[in-house]
């Protein structure tokens, strides 16, 4: 219910790795997402966002060429798909947006909003 696009459906936008900076730039605002998951061989090896994305241009616009790989965050913050909803509070605290895993494979991110959209849903069938 959370994870609005399901990487399982082919619903996430991603980007891998090799490709250039240009391609995460254009899918972000096509679809009006901030992060891309970044996944080589059918599995999550990255996350690149809006901010990691504007460090590695800021200085060159050159660098768009760039593959995503240089810009990419590794070190990811991940959440069982069974933990509870509070527990994606501490996560969004930090600015991280929540990978959602069940054990080593990758379903979906769940952002700010989800999580929000989420609550509001919830409130009008309560």
């Amino acid at each position: 219910d959370l994870i609005a696009r399901p990487f399982e459906s082919h619903d996430t936008v991603t980007i891998g790795p090799d490709e250039p900076l240009a391609n995460a730039y254009t899918r972000m605002k096509l679809y009006d997402v901030s992060q891309l998951p970044v996944i080589e061989d059918g599995r999550l090896v990255g996350i690149l966002d809006e901010s990691d994305l504007l460090l590695a241009v800021a200085e060159s616009s050159r660098r768009f060429k760039d593959p995503v790989r240089g810009a990419m965050v590794t070190d990811l913050t991940e959440i069982d798909v069974r933990a509870p909803v509070t527990d994606l509070l501490p996560i969004f605290e930090r600015d991280f947006v929540a990978i959602v895993k069940d054990g080593g494979r990758f379903l979906g991110l769940i952002t700010r909003v989800d999580l929000l959209h989420y609550l509001r849903r919830k409130a009008d069938f309560q």
